[in-house]
């Protein structure tokens, strides 16, 4: 009987755990992903020439140094 309730007891934790550290990486991971976006956009519209929110062509200057 006492083995059923450490079996429990175990299987109640180690449940707990799971989810809990499955909320933060989730937390995480949305702030990740609000920080990065913005980056990604400015790096599409530099490598398509277009801006990716207003469909705005533009040409890039590089000019040798």
């Amino acid at each position: 009987m006492e083995f059923k309730y450490i079996l429990l007891l175990t299987l109640i934790s180690l449940a707990i755990g799971y989810f809990g550290g499955r909320y933060v990486g989730y937390k995480e991971g949305l702030k990740e992903g609000r920080n990065s976006t913005p980056l990604a956009l400015r790096k599409e519209s530099l490598e398509e020439g277009v801006c990716v929110l207003c469909n705005e062509k533009f040409e890039l200057d590089a000019k040798d140094s």
